[in-house]
């Protein structure tokens, strides 16, 4: 993975504001992917996204780690059951006509 592509973890959370043990915790969650270039844990820029969502429940909100877990795993029951709900409406928008 080439260093341009990530960004790592002390600036992420420095820019942040947030602790370093939040997003090692989002880590060993496995809601975050982290990796490590030249013994320097960092974030891929795919998951920044995504980890911004996170710290900002964290932080604005101020919802504890258990929570965030639990929110995250919620919010994607209910994105796959939008996309599950589109593919049956399609379904029976064939049936229909």
């Amino acid at each position: 993975m080439k260093t341009e592509q990530v960004i790592s973890v002390d600036d992420f959370c420095v820019y942040h504001n947030v602790a370093y043990t939040f997003v090692e915790y989002l880590a060993e969650a496995g809601l975050v992917k982290v990796t490590r270039v030249n013994k320097i844990k960092c974030i891929p820029l795919d998951e920044i996204q995504k980890l911004e969502r996170l710290v900002r429940l964290h932080t604005q909100l101020e919802i504890n780690e258990a929570g965030v877990a639990t929110i995250n795993n919620l919010l994607q029951k209910m994105q796959l059951m939008q996309q599950e709900m589109s593919v049956l409406r399609n379904r029976l928008s064939l049936y229909e006509h």
